[in-house]
């Protein structure tokens, strides 16, 4: 672990099995202007360093490390090297993420992965996003948290929410994408 990162100020989680919508939800935040992006979603896989101010920054990774075969320490020294780079323009640094709620390809569980990402990188305060419905509708491929994982996560000062993944024909096109931002809203 390096010294020379900027420090963890908020992390994102959005958990759920593969297809549910994770990477989808994590792409919506960028409908807000806040991002600066225009209300244009991008679609690459990792988003690199979004400037939230001056000192501030946001960086995204629409797959989750399970489904791209990273063990626990690829996963974090990738971030680590990311906090790196970004040292030399920001001193707060800000991450989202898909995660799976199972230990799956070398990745362990939301719990067991939270806990070491807590201790390793010391955020302000961590949020979770549960999916249901998925994206898909599919009742039989839903896997949420257990109560005694989500108390667990409650007991480590992590915050939890449930949000509906469902592809909406209503006139939001981008559902949750304002509300997934807004936990990056510091002012």
């Amino acid at each position: 672990m390096s010294q020379n990162r900027p420090h963890m100020e908020r992390a994102l989680f959005v958990i759920g099995k593969q297809n549910a919508g994770k990477s989808k939800l994590l792409r919506y935040m960028f409908i807000d202007p806040r991002f600066g992006t225009f209300g244009n979603i991008p679609y690459e896989k990792i988003i690199k360093l979004i400037s939230l101010s001056r000192d501030r920054c946001l960086h995204v990774r629409c797959t989750s490390p399970h489904e791209r075969g990273e063990t626990i320490d690829e996963f974090f020294d990738k971030l680590d090297r990311t906090m790196e780079r970004a040292f030399d323009m920001y001193w707060r640094f800000n991450f989202a993420c898909a995660l799976q709620p199972r230990a799956a390809n070398n990745m362990p569980d939301t719990v067991t992965t939270l806990k070491k990402f807590q201790m390793r990188f010391e955020p302000e305060r961590i949020r979770v996003i549960q999916i249901n419905p998925r994206q898909d509708e599919d009742e039989t491929k839903i896997d949420m948290l257990s109560d005694d994982e989500v108390d667990e996560l409650r007991n480590m000062g992590i915050e939890m929410a449930i949000v509906d993944g469902r592809r909406s024909s209503a006139s939001n096109q981008y559902p949750n994408g304002f509300f997934l931002a807004d936990f990056f809203d510091f002012n």
